[in-house]
């Protein structure tokens, strides 16, 4: 709303108080800001949680050795033949004598392919654990 002010020299606006539930500028920032701070430490959880959750069997002592439906062994996610699992294991018990190594199938891989595969990691020097889907 405009009025004229009595001596005609320039109109002006009128000024409203503001509404109670219209926070100070200073406060509206600090909770802009802190809510950016915690979105941001949200985000860095979401990112960094499930990543330490795949590495702990690493630090705990334990090899993951994955056979996937296809047949195909994985030790850490990276592909490995079958030829060379077993130099792979002797070079990592050399390495460090608190190893385990843990077995995980996809459930598609039938029962009797993990049992050839368990018999032949017997002979492995690290000891054998089975982790079923």
């Amino acid at each position: 709303m405009i009025r004229a002010i009595p001596d005609g020299s320039r109109p002006c606006r009128a000024r409203w108080p503001e509404p109670p539930w219209v926070l100070p500028r200073g406060v509206e920032a600090m909770a802009l800001g802190l809510m950016a701070t915690g979105l941001a430490l949200a985000t860095l959880a979401l990112t960094l949680i499930p990543q330490r959750i795949v590495q702990r069997p690493a630090s705990d002592g334990v090899v993951l050795l994955r056979l996937d439906a296809r047949g195909q062994l994985r030790l850490w996610n990276h592909a490995v033949a079958p030829r060379e699992l077993g130099a792979v294991l002797k070079r990592l018990a050399a390495q460090r004598q608190d190893l385990r190594l843990r077995l995980v199938s996809d459930p598609q891989v039938p029962w009797g392919a993990v049992q050839q595969l368990m018999a032949r990691l017997e002979s492995s020097p690290l000891p054998l654990e089975l982790q079923l889907p």
